[in-house]
C-alpha cells in the first residue's frame, strides 16, 4: 500500500528548474528531450508524457498544490506531511529525506505510457539503498512476484486485486509501473517497452508541447489523444454530428511553473482552429477591465449561451441530455465583480453585466420591487439612458435594462466606469475568467462573502470552516483562472501569488 501511494505522488509531481543530465545505464535508443534526461526511456509511440527536470522542483509543485487545495479542502500542508510519512514511512514531500533512502532530488524524473497504464522513471543516486527501503515494506507483508527480463528483476505485487504495482532498478533509474486488472497486461511488457530498442516517435508532440507552453516550465507534458477519440467516434455510429465535434480535438498540452512566491500552469486543447469559436465570445462592456481592476473577486462567462446549447444539441441528443435552457432569464453571456463589501453595516460595491435573448424576465422581477416608480430617477451612464432607484434606508441601485442588455450596479460611480471608454482588445476577450485579489477585503468579509455562498442565506454566522479557508486564502496576494481561444488551441492558464 505504501508503495502504491508513493507512486500516486510521483505521478502527481511536476517542478520548474533544470539540472545536469543525469547517468544512465541500460539500453534504450530514445534520445530524450535535452533537459529532461529522464524522457530517454519514453517508447516511441506513448499516449502521453509528463516530465519535469528535477524531483525536488516537482515537490515544491505538489507542495504548491496541497496550499492551493487547502483553501478549499482545510489541509493544511503539515498534516499532509504528517499523515503521508506515517503510511509511507518517509516524507515525499521535501528532499533530504527522499534523499536519505537513495533517490535522486537534483535527478529526472518522467510519466509515460503507450495504453493508459503509467509508467515512472526516476533517477537515483544510491540504488543500493533504495532497494533495503523496498526490501523493508516487502518485510512488512506485501506479496510479490518477480520475473527477469534482460538480467533485470521485475517485481509485481497485486493490490486489493484490481491492480497491479511493478517496479525495477536498472543501473542508477527505479521504473514504477500501475495497471488495472482491466489492462490485461503481462508482468514485464511495459518494462522492456521502455527500456528496449525504441524510437522518439513523440517528439513532435513535446515539441508542440513546449511552444503551447508559453514561457518556459519545468514540467511539461501531453496527452494525444488522437486514438482514444478517434475510439469514441467509433462508438457513436448513430451520431455522426456528434463525432464530427470530438474529431479535431488532438492534443493535449500541459506546464506547470512556479517558486515561493508564484504558481502558475497551463493546459492547451489543440482544436485544429478556433475561427467558429471566436465570433461567439461576446465582448464585456468597454470600461469592464477597468472597473474591475480593484475588485474583491470578478469573473466572465462571454461565450454565447445560446450558441453553445446549437453547438452541443448533437452530443446532448446522443446521449439522451436535455436540449434546451431554461427560457428565463435568457442569459447569453454574464458578468459580474465585488469591489468591497462592510459586513458591519452590509453594504457593498459591485457590478453585474448580462447579454440577453429578451428582457421580459428582468422587467418583472424590477416591477417585484415595491414603490419602484416613485423612487427611480432617470440617468445617464454612457452612452445608455439608464435609472437609479434609491431605496430609503438601504442602497441605491444603478442600471441599465435594454431588450438585449442588462447593466446594474452598487455604489457611486460604478456603473459610468462600467461603460466608460476602454482600450479596444486585439482579440476576442476571455470564454471564461475568474480573477480574486484577497487583500481587497477583511478577512472577516471574506468570512461573511463564503458564508453566504455556501450556505445560500445571509442567516448565521460563518464557522470553523469557512474561518479556516478565510485564512488561508489571505495568504495570497492575487489568483487567476482564465479559459481563452486562442488560433487553433482552447487554453486555460491558472495563477497565482503569494503575499
Amino acid at each position: 500500500m505504501r508503495l502504491a501511494i508513493l507512486a500516486v505522488l510521483v505521478i502527481g509531481c511536476g517542478g520548474h528548474a533544470s539540472s545536469p543530465a543525469a547517468s544512465s545505464s541500460g539500453s534504450g535508443s530514445g534520445a530524450g528531450v535535452p533537459g529532461f534526461p529522464a524522457t530517454r526511456w519514453v517508447p516511441a509511440r506513448p499516449t502521453y508524457v509528463f516530465a519535469s527536470a528535477t524531483v525536488s522542483d516537482a515537490q515544491r509543485s505538489l507542495r504548491d498544490a496541497i496550499d492551493v487545495l487547502g483553501i478549499a479542502t482545510g489541509i493544511d500542508l503539515r498534516d499532509a506531511t504528517r499523515v503521508l510519512e506515517g503510511v509511507l514511512g518517509v516524507d515525499p514531500l521535501h528532499p533530504d529525506p527522499l534523499a536519505a533512502i537513495g533517490v535522486d532530488p537534483h535527478g529526472s524524473w518522467a510519466l509515460f505510457s503507450e495504453a493508459l497504464s503509467p509508467t515512472i522513471v526516476v533517477h537515483l543516486t544510491a540504488p543500493g539503498q533504495l532497494t533495503a527501503f523496498l526490501d523493508r515494506q516487502r518485510k512488512r507483508g506485501l506479496v510479490t512476484q518477480s520475473t527477469i527480463v534482460d538480467t533485470t528483476e521485475v517485481v509485481s505485487a497485486e493490490l486489493f486485486g484490481r491492480v497491479t504495482l511493478s517496479w525495477a532498478i536498472a543501473g542508477d533509474w527505479l521504473w514504477l509501473h500501475l495497471a488495472p486488472a482491466s489492462a490485461h497486461e503481462d508482468a514485464a511488457s511495459w518494462f522492456a517497452a521502455s527500456r528496449g530498442t525504441h524510437g522518439d516517435g513523440w517528439i513532435g508532440n513535446w515539441r508542440w508541447a513546449q511552444h503551447a507552453a508559453g514561457a518556459a516550465a519545468g514540467l511539461i507534458g501531453f496527452l494525444d489523444l488522437h486514438g482514444p477519440v478517434a475510439g469514441a467516434i467509433a462508438r457513436l455510429p448513430g451520431a455522426v454530428a456528434c463525432a464530427n465535434l470530438i474529431e479535431p480535438v488532438g492534443r493535449v498540452a500541459v506546464a506547470v511553473d512556479g517558486d515561493e512566491h508564484h504558481v502558475g500552469a497551463r493546459i492547451a486543447i489543440d482544436v485544429g482552429s478556433t475561427t467558429a469559436i471566436r465570433p461567439l465570445i461576446l465582448p464585456a462592456p468597454t470600461g469592464w477591465n477597468a472597473a474591475a481592476a480593484p475588485a474583491a473577486i470578478a469573473v466572465q462567462w462571454n461565450l454565447d449561451l445560446s450558441a453553445v446549447r446549437s453547438w452541443l444539441a448533437p452530443c446532448l441528443a446522443a446521449v439522451g441530455g436535455p436540449l434546451a435552457l431554461p427560457d428565463e432569464p435568457s442569459v447569453r453571456a454574464g458578468r459580474g465583480m465585488l469591489l468591497g463589501f462592510d459586513p458591519d453595516a452590509r453594504s457593498g460595491a459591485g457590478a453585474v453585466a448580462l447579454d440577453l435573448t429578451s428582457s421580459a424576465f428582468l422587467e418583472r422581477q424590477l416591477d417585484r420591487i415595491p414603490l419602484r416608480r416613485a423612487l427611480e430617477r432617470s440617468r445617464t451612464f454612457g452612452a445608455y439612458q439608464g435609472s437609479s432607484i434609491a431605496i430609503p434606508f438601504s442602497v441605491t441601485i444603478e442600471y441599465v435594462l435594454q431588450q438585449k442588455l442588462a447593466l446594474a450596479a452598487l455604489g457611486e460611480g460604478v456603473l459610468a466606469r462600467l461603460v466608460a471608454p476602454g482600450v479596444a482588445s486585439p482579440g476576442p476577450g476571455p470564454i471564461f475568467a475568474l480573477d480574486v485579489a484577497p487583500p481587497a477585503m477583511s478577512a472577516e468579509a471574506w468570512a461573511t462573502v463564503l458564508h453566504v455562498l455556501a450556505q445560500q442565506s445571509v442567516a448565521g454566522s460563518p464557522g470553523p470552516a469557512t474561518r479556516h479557508a478565510v485564512e488561508r486564502l489571505m495568504r495570497w496576494r492575487d489568483a487567476h483562472l482564465a479559459v481563452t481561444a486562442e488560433p487553433t488551441e482552447l487554453v486555460l492558464t491558472a495563477s497565482g501569488n503569494r503575499r
